[in-house]
């Protein structure tokens, strides 16, 4: 089997999942087009351009080049980023339904709020009759995304619950900073639809010698989050610091006993969360969250929802002055089986197996033993 992948760029957060992909023994060929090799917002993030193992590259193809893709791998199986989601891969739908090739879309939950939300919902109701019909499978990200690819009118049996399979290097044990205190992590973009000014006015309100919380991140909410800080007396015990290099950042977590993410809108999935996880360590984060699906209470950590009066603040306490959870070797393994490359890998082809040779519909692999 040959697998085709099409995405915006070379992504850190496919590079294990692709690996993983091109180890599997019924798997010929993965091969990679990305539109360009890295994006100036993820620049900023701290990510380099990874070298993705045993997998081939192709960057920034020519309409004519996205033509003899499709033509030299008349069988490969197609993941695309998206549906009209840039020029590259409009090119490749079209390419690809003129071929009638085997194509399936890796897709994120579009945001339905305001009046663009408005807008954008039409735009899907039109692709719905139009690119809809050329794509056989859907691997929808988060409850959300399988909500709305459903309702939108898709074959049931072919949205697929999908999420963003990862592995890292686990890194060495060293929790001893902060002795006593819960230490929190948060990693990401300090920007209100992140929620994280209003997590830390949340979590000001308790004893501020029961925890720990370091921000890694930059972004327009920033000076509001310092300042708040400064007035509030928590320099402590909360402190933020810059984006470190991708590979830096993944050894910073065996410092920490809990990761959050507690996005106030739109949050297709949630990496830092399944980062967390791998490494052992509970998650607190909001409904919106795609990843909170694979949060199961009392297991690996806790869902609150901002639109519930008091849910944050709940969350919270558990998180300080619980002993509910599971440890870390526990929660590990079961991320290993339930988020990594590995599981994604399999995962994937079985869902392959289910839409082209009417194979079992395989149950997402975070959802296995819940």
């Amino acid at each position: 089997m040959e697998i085709i992948v099409w995405q915006g760029i070379i992504s850190i957060h496919q590079k294990t999942f692709l690996e993983a992909l091109a180890a599997r023994p019924e798997v010929k060929k993965v091969l990679l087009v990305v539109e360009q090799e890295i994006s100036p917002y993820r620049k900023n993030m701290g990510w380099i351009i990874p070298t993705i193992n045993n997998v081939e590259l192709i960057v920034s193809p020519s309409p004519a080049k996205i033509d003899e893709i499709f033509d030299e791998h008349n069988d490969a199986v197609h993941i695309l980023g998206g549906i009209n989601v840039g020029k590259m891969m409009t090119l490749a739908l079209a390419a690809g339904a003129k071929r009638k090739a085997r194509m399936g879309s890796l897709s994120e939950p579009y945001n339905k709020s305001g009046w663009k939300g408005r807008l954008r919902h039409l735009k899907y109701l039109y692709l719905r009759h139009t690119q809809f019909r050329h794509i056989q499978y859907f691997l929808a990200v988060g409850r959300e995304g399988v909500k709305q690819y459903t309702d939108l009118g898709f074959n049931e049996r072919h949205v697929f619950p999908w999420a963003y399979f990862i592995s890292v290097a686990n890194s060495a044990e060293h929790k001893a900073t902060y002795a006593g205190r819960q230490k929190i992590i948060f990693a990401g973009r300090l920007e209100e639809g992140k929620g994280i000014y209003k997590f830390v006015c949340e979590l000001s309100k308790f004893d501020k010698n029961a925890y720990a919380l370091d921000i890694f991140g930059s972004g327009p909410d920033e000076e509001k989050i310092q300042q708040y800080i400064a007035d509030n007396g928590l320099s402590d015990s909360i402190s933020i610091k810059p984006f470190m290099p991708y590979e830096q950042m993944i050894q910073q977590y065996a410092k920490y006993d809990w990761v959050i993410l507690p996005s106030s809108s739109k949050d297709g999935w949630g990496v830092v969360i399944s980062e967390g996880l791998l490494n052992g360590l509970k998650a607190v984060t909001s409904n919106i969250c795609g990843v909170s699906w694979a949060i199961v209470k009392d297991f690996n950590g806790e869902v609150f929802d901002w639109d519930i009066e008091g849910n944050c603040h709940a969350a919270i306490e558990k998180m300080l002055y619980s002993q509910n959870y599971s440890d870390p070797t526990s929660i590990k393994q079961w991320a290993e089986s339930a988020l990594s490359s590995h599981a994604g890998a399999a995962y994937y082809l079985a869902i392959v197996n289910a839409v082209y040779n009417n194979g079992e519909k395989p149950k997402a692999p975070w959802l296995l033993n819940n």
